[in-house]
């Protein structure tokens, strides 16, 4: 009888234990989808500093240390801080790129592939003369990974065409050569599923580009 007992104490424990973790992940994701709906809505010079606060507790988490979401959107955020804050844009792009390589290391996946691209893109934009050569290959790598892994992610033909129209046409820059390129991404968005918490935006990124090269 004693045996019984002991038996059906470790399943009570057991299944308070499932139920706890589950509570767990189920306050994870609500907090997490409210932050990306945030980040979705936020103005490109808007102060993200209490999003990004929440998102770096949210990657201390239990849940959130092994997942990879929190980690690309503090590259994105920090990527974004880079554009924003000239005098500490270098260190801010550190930080993109350094989260960038955290999220590619708890998951490699095409998405955070492209969030390293635009944190080398950053770094490169500091002093962009100067580090040209030695940033070219750090920010197209990441983009020809991403396709090997997804072709059909059309953040990878936004970033790839506005990189490439601001090269000289000699090296395959300017609009006309990359117009292929837009079309390819409005036709991949236009197929685009909403996602609470995966990556979705472009749509404001074409809109622009397509300002400055009609497609």
């Amino acid at each position: 009888m004693r045996h019984f007992a002991i038996s059906i104490l470790f399943v009570l424990l057991g299944f308070c234990i499932s139920l706890n973790l589950a509570a767990q992940k189920n306050s994870y994701f609500n907090e997490l989808a409210k932050a990306i709906a945030e980040f979705n809505t936020a103005t490109p010079n808007q102060d993200c500093t209490q999003l990004i606060s929440d998102l770096e507790q949210m990657s201390q988490s239990a849940v959130g240390a092994k997942d990879w979401v929190p980690a690309y959107y503090l590259s994105l955020l920090n990527t974004r801080l880079s554009f924003i804050d000239k005098k500490k844009a270098d260190a801010h792009a550190d930080k993109a790129v350094q989260w960038a390589n955290k999220s590619i290391a708890l998951q490699t996946n095409d998405e955070n592939y492209c969030a390293l691209t635009m944190a080398q893109t950053a770094k490169l934009l500091v002093n962009p003369i100067v580090r040209w050569f030695s940033y070219e290959k750090k920010i197209f790598e990441p983009l020809e990974k991403a396709k090997k892994i997804n072709l059909n992610n059309p953040r990878i033909y936004i970033l790839e065409a506005s990189l490439k129209m601001n090269m000289p046409a000699l090296f395959g820059g300017g609009c006309e050569k990359n117009k292929a390129l837009l079309v390819k991404a409005r036709q991949l968005m236009e197929k685009q599923v909403p996602d609470q918490v995966l990556p979705t935006w472009g749509k404001q990124s074409l809109i622009d580009l397509k300002k400055a090269c009609p497609f």
